[in-house]
């Protein structure tokens, strides 16, 4: 887990840089050549510069860091949350200790289609969704 909140934060700054880079290199001042002609800064002395490439693409360049940016830091994680919970849901087990979303600590009793009965207290069973079931107790 730690691994992969500091490949994140490695992240989330190189876009920065190389955006702060590129909005630099597309802000150079425009100066006016001999011939009349008009230039962007030290970088637009050929045809294909890079300042000329971002000022065609420059649109297209922010939505792709903000799609790659949502995706790992809002997509993915909510993506390995869900693949999380329905393991968990998959590997209940009679017997098995169980805390539920809503506080419960119980031992589950039977399990069925989408419900399990979760024994809470002696004689006191509880039925509830299989998708409430928050973590399993480990001893």
């Amino acid at each position: 887990m730690r691994l992969s909140k500091r490949i994140i934060s490695i992240l989330i700054i190189s876009i920065l840089v190389i955006s702060i880079g590129f909005s630099a290199v597309a802000c150079l001042p425009i100066t006016t050549t001999e011939e009349g002609g008009t230039t962007e800064g030290a970088q637009a002395e050929g045809l294909g510069s890079f300042a000329d490439i971002f000022a065609s693409y420059g649109s297209w360049i922010w939505i792709a860091i903000m799609v790659a940016a949502l995706y790992f830091l809002l997509i993915r994680p909510q993506r390995m949350r869900t693949k999380k919970a329905q393991e968990l849901v998959s590997s209940l087990q009679r017997g098995d200790e169980v805390v539920t979303l809503g506080g419960f600590h119980g031992r589950i009793k039977d399990i069925r289609e989408d419900a399990i009965i979760v024994t809470i207290a002696s004689g006191v069973d509880v039925k509830i969704n299989k998708s409430a079931v928050s973590r399993k107790v480990t001893q």
